[in-house]
């Protein structure tokens, strides 16, 4: 046994550890836009072009990454993955079976749809004001929940949907008045697409492959790249003529580099998120990881005195930088606010004598993180997640106490945990 002053020591590097993981998923998350900057100011202007040949570096950057990570290591006396330490879903690298892939079509759809608007958006702006945009996805997926709800939101909910809407507002701000290109592209097509594909990735994620086993983040993340890319040269079409095709050709080698560290950012950035999210809750690795949209104004002020010019056009005009921080404040604390403001459970289920399987139906539940079965007083624990008692009660509880097969329910509420 351990004496008591080495006790801490491991303690405090699970913790580090987490710490470490959740807040580089948020930083290589803002070199990756970073580098799709500099790319755009200093090798190809044409954020079409560049997006394009981007888009397709990476995937297959991806593959390569996804395919390394299937090969087999001995575990434990058994043949384990070593992308499994990443998530303990995945296996290979492979095709899914039909409803995950249409999922993925879909939410491809929608990813390639927001990522044009991107590369058009970083094309005329720099990262201190493209990693707040990328927040405002947050109030579409608030607003959609409480639409699907038919529910009324609580405070914090309000404060932190006027927080962030402010914030991207001030951050958007330009000598004489707002930026409407940029602040249509933000609160349009940009950010509504980005919800519906996370939505999608959600359901997909959630999908049972086999009793106990779900699709794995890498999978889909390699799938979806590949419906993103067509979706988005589908829609790039337009824009390619005789001129564009050769730009890029003479463009590729020089511009190979950044776009292979923007490819390795973007995937290191969700390995690291993935890992976090096994050793934390979501919404403090979501809040942590935020941390990308606080790096976009030293990255930028930084970068410039470098490589003038490479990290997007600095206005010397100081008052407008003095909006920008207090715009990026608002959106990191209407962030962690929300994050802040979830409230966790663990349900204890007793079933009626001879009921079946309702593992599955349990886990379905939206709210619901996590399902098990067990031996003992009770047949099931889960482990629920929402943004207040109320919401719990209310729409939680309430579907779970639907399911005729349930005999007994015991709730008790998460007030501090430590992993």
């Amino acid at each position: 046994m351990s004496s008591r002053t080495q006790r801490p020591v491991a303690k405090q590097s699970a913790a580090a550890l987490f710490y470490i993981l959740a807040i580089g998923s948020g930083i290589f998350r803002a070199f990756s836009v970073a580098f799709d900057v500099v790319a755009i100011n200093t090798v190809l202007s044409d954020p079409i072009s560049f997006g394009i040949m981007s888009q397709w570096v990476s995937l297959l950057v991806t593959i390569c990454a996804v395919a390394f990570l299937s090969i087999r290591v001995s575990k434990r006396g058994r043949p384990v993955a070593l992308g499994a330490s990443l998530d303990p879903d995945f296996g290979r690298i492979g095709l899914l079976p039909k409803r995950p892939m249409v999922y993925l079509m879909i939410s491809g759809l929608f990813a390639g749809l927001s990522t044009f608007f991107y590369y058009i958006l970083v094309g005329f702006t720099d990262a201190s004001t493209v990693l707040p945009y990328g927040q405002l996805v947050i109030i579409y997926l608030l607003v959609g929940d409480l639409l699907a709800e038919k529910d009324t939101p609580t405070i914090v909910e309000i404060h932190s949907i006027l927080s962030i809407l402010f914030g991207v507002l001030l951050v958007g701000v330009v000598i004489g008045g707002f930026d409407i290109g940029a602040l249509l592209i933000v609160l349009g097509p940009m950010n509504i697409a980005s919800a519906f594909y996370t939505y999608f990735q959600k359901k997909t994620k959630r999908y049972e492959l086999k009793k106990g086993l779900h699709v794995d983040t890498l999978n889909m993340r390699v799938w979806s790249l590949l419906f993103l890319n067509l979706t988005m040269t589908i829609f790039m079409i337009p824009f390619i003529n005789n001129n564009t095709i050769e730009l890029m050709l003479v463009s590729f080698t020089p511009l190979l580099g950044l776009m292979v560290a923007s490819s390795l950012s973007i995937f290191i950035s969700l390995v690291m998120y993935v890992r976090a999210l096994a050793r934390g809750s979501m919404s403090v690795v979501n809040a942590l990881s935020s941390i990308s949209v606080l790096l976009g104004i030293p990255i930028t002020l930084i970068g410039n005195i470098f490589l003038p010019g490479a990290f997007g056009e600095i206005s010397a005009n100081t008052f407008i930088w003095v909006l920008r921080v207090m715009g990026v404040i608002l959106v990191m604390i209407g962030v962690i606010s929300l994050q802040a403001a979830d409230v966790r459970s663990l349900v204890f289920i007793k079933v009626k004598p001879q009921t079946g399987d309702i593992l599955p139906q349990l886990f379905d539940i939206k709210g619901v993180e996590k399902a098990a079965a067990v031996a003992g007083e009770h047949d099931y624990i889960l482990s629920i997640k929402s943004r207040s008692l109320t919401k719990k009660r209310s729409m939680i509880l309430k579907k779970i106490q639907q399911i005729p097969e349930i005999e007994e329910i015991q709730t008790l509420i998460v007030i501090r945990d430590y992993r």
